[in-house]
């Protein structure tokens, strides 16, 4: 068969097994795909589980393949990754690694001695904590020479992500956390629907996070600002959408918080939720207090919902894509006054902002044809 006929295959790295930004943002792109020019398959880096959508994945046509853990085996992990690239590398011109931190970059080196064409690291987040240990501190540092020798192509979801992953020297493109906006532009008819199947009631005052239950995400200081908010308005509710993914301390911490605070009444863990869209349309209002965060995809969807949002100042500026919505607080100011700056600017009438959406450049389509481009120029 003549290979100019044939699409583009790419291998992605980076799904999990539950519905993060990352994974948001890879299947918002492969849904929306011309699949007779360009196709996704996907390499699952914890085989002890199916990563998320991979019903949908594999119903589409395309391949997950999967090499086990390497935190729990780790010489057969890059055992596997030699065997599959050995095998399927021929059929690949691009293998992406979507990531946020430097800590794991192996399978783009073996790409590059597999002969894989296009090797790309995609940023996904813009900080870390600020206490690592030597040991990462070290493999940080080896990882970003190797990186240097193994990676053709830069990719970052914001200039704070590349610039903190590659540094300034480094040219890298911004490819932005796109969505279909349609989907969850503000919907009066589905807000009052969905509110109805939750159970609240006209006076209820709905503050919404999603997010999984790590570090990062600060989920106790989140919890002590809705008390603040709870204290103020007593029919107030909070809706933790989001699991934890191996580790379940922060989601415990979280329960055990709740109840000490006595809000096992206003507080609902929804755990993971494919109608994130629609339960949007029944917030008030949308909080991430996040210790770190790249330019994250719910940011984005908060924002086409036409929600207030209100942010921690440790997130990136360039979140902010419609005027009124978006706040972005110190998180050295006091619970108290985070609840009062909420309470304030939510009193908001809910509206279309899909035109600013497309002018910053996130909608889906036209971030797609960006992406199906850069391919299709690398085939020729």
């Amino acid at each position: 068969m003549n290979q100019d006929l044939l699409p583009v295959k790419v291998l992605q790295i980076g799904m999990t097994r539950n519905i993060g930004g990352l994974e948001t943002y890879l299947m918002q792109q492969f849904d929306h795909l011309d699949r007779n020019k360009v196709v996704y398959d996907f390499v699952n880096i914890t085989n002890e589980y199916d990563i998320v959508f991979a019903d949908k994945i594999r119903n589409a046509g395309s391949k997950i393949f999967g090499v086990c853990s390497r935190h729990k085996n780790p010489l057969n992990h890059y055992w596997q990754w030699i065997k599959l690239l050995r095998k399927e590398s021929k059929n690949y011109k691009a293998i992406v690694l979507n990531t946020n931190s430097l800590e794991y970059i192996f399978p783009l080196f073996l790409g590059k001695i597999m002969g894989i064409p296009v090797r790309i690291i995609h940023s996904h987040n813009g900080g870390f904590e600020n206490k690592i240990g030597l040991i990462r501190r070290v493999l940080i540092g080896f990882n970003r020479i190797l990186m240097k020798w193994s990676v053709t192509d830069y990719f970052a979801c914001a200039q704070s992500a590349g610039q903190w992953m590659f540094g300034n020297t480094q040219p890298f493109t911004v490819i932005h956390n796109a969505i279909n906006i349609k989907d969850i532009v503000f919907n009066d008819k589905v807000r009052q629907i969905k509110r109805s199947e939750l159970k609240f009631g006209d006076e209820d005052f709905i503050v919404g996070h999603v997010g999984r239950f790590v570090y990062q995400k600060d989920h106790e200081f989140l919890i002590d600002v809705f008390n603040e908010v709870h204290n103020k308005r007593s029919k107030a509710k909070l809706l933790l959408i989001g699991d934890y993914v191996g580790d379940d301390t922060y989601y415990k911490n979280a329960v055990n918080q709740v109840k000490k605070l006595k809000l096992e009444n206003a507080v609902l863990f929804l755990g993971i939720r494919h109608d994130v869209a629609e339960l949007m349309q029944a917030m008030d209002c949308f909080v991430m207090p996040s210790r770190f965060e790249g330019l994250t995809v719910v940011g984005v969807e908060s924002q086409a919902s036409g929600l207030p949002c209100f942010f921690s100042d440790n997130i990136t500026k360039e979140l902010k894509l419609v005027d009124g919505l978006c706040y972005f607080i110190d998180k050295k100011l006091e619970k108290k006054t985070w609840a009062d700056i909420i309470l304030k600017k939510s009193a908001v009438t809910r509206r279309d902002t899909s035109k600013e959406l497309r002018l910053a450049g996130y909608d889906i389509d036209t971030e797609v044809n960006k992406i199906m481009s850069f391919y299709l120029k690398e085939k020729k």
